[in-house]
């Protein structure tokens, strides 16, 4: 049976991956902290593995021992208040995985999972679409370390890679949106900057799905955007929420300098605390953008990728797995 370890193995994105592996018959290894939650890891097949991504000698252990011939590597930080931390996990830490595991000679895939954010919007982009061939230009300290760390895998010799690039990533477990579910639910729909804003968005079991399939499959050394294929209006988004919600919430629009003293002030009070704020600088940075559109035309081709989901399909599952474990 051939052995796959995922990090990150027990958050949102992490714990559907280690259930997609455990469907294509793959001999599962979880990689977490000493300190994380094993709440979405129950299936008694599971192998979970303590990792030190910081510990050199401990991973090249781990690596000589197992001999995975699959690794993604879905770990990192997203939220901090220490700029320096996103790229001491997001870029030291993937240093460190690779080149342990560089050295296993069955390893057939090293999938990496980086973020649209590498990019940053299409904003900037000329056809306001963005693809391999896009100049990046990440407006995020995450999205800064993640493009750094994607050029740091590039140059490791004889690596058989896989980049990710997904965009917005919704679905149960995940608990950034759901702001804007509770928002919807409490009776208002926030709509912000006075121009329409496009978002592109994928539902986290379309994601494992083709992440899974691409991991597994002969192809390697490319990179991939990852959305359902769509663009919306965020006031779609927000309509389907509020339909599936049974809920007719007051539109509200929000003035970007609004937002903006509020994401500073938020981010003034975070530095005081040490706690890291949803709304903050850069998330200001994400929000201004108005538009998120990506070329999957290669993801399509390569892996017939065709998600499963349609929009109001995903969120009503959502909305009922929130409902279920009372996060709404």
């Amino acid at each position: 049976m051939e052995k796959i370890l995922i990090t990150g193995a027990s958050g949102f994105v992490g714990s559907f991956l280690v259930e997609e592996a455990l469907k294509n018959g793959l001999d599962t290894y979880a990689g977490i902290r000493s300190s994380s939650s094993k709440q979405w890891l129950q299936d008694e097949r599971i192998n979970f593995i303590e990792m030190n991504l910081s510990n050199e000698n401990q991973l090249s252990e781990l690596m000589h021992e197992h001999q995975f011939d699959y690794i993604i590597h879905n770990a990192g930080v997203t939220k901090s208040n220490s700029k320096s931390d996103f790229f001491r996990v997001n870029v030291e830490f993937t240093h460190n995985l690779v080149t342990s595991s560089s050295k296993i000679k069955s390893l057939k895939k090293f999938s990496f999972m980086s973020s649209l954010a590498a990019y940053g919007p299409a904003d900037f982009q000329e056809n306001k679409i963005l693809s391999n061939d896009s100049e990046p230009n990440p407006v995020t300290t995450y999205g800064k370390s993640k493009l750094r760390a994607e050029r740091k895998l590039k140059e490791v010799a004889g690596l058989p890679l896989l980049i990710f690039r997904p965009t917005g990533i919704f679905g149960p477990r995940e608990s950034d949106f759901l702001t804007a579910f509770k928002a919807i639910q409490n009776g208002f729909s926030p709509h912000v900057g006075l121009s329409d804003q496009w978002i592109s968005l994928v539902y986290v079991k379309d994601l494992v799905r083709v992440i899974m399939d691409a991991t597994i499959s002969s192809v390697s050394n490319k990179s991939y955007f990852v959305t359902d294929g769509n663009l919306y209006k965020a006031t779609k988004f927000n309509a389907i929420i509020a339909d599936k919600l049974g809920k007719s919430p007051l539109k509200i629009k929000v003035p970007l300098p609004l937002v903006y003293a509020v994401a500073s002030i938020s981010e003034g009070i975070s530095r005081l605390t040490g706690n890291a704020s949803i709304l903050n600088m850069d998330k200001f940075a994400e929000i201004k953008a108005r538009t998120l559109d990506c070329d999957i035309s290669e993801l399509v081709n390569d892996f017939d990728y065709i998600p499963k989901y349609d929009l109001p399909s995903a969120v009503e599952e959502t909305v009922k797995w929130y409902k279920e474990k009372k996060w709404l």
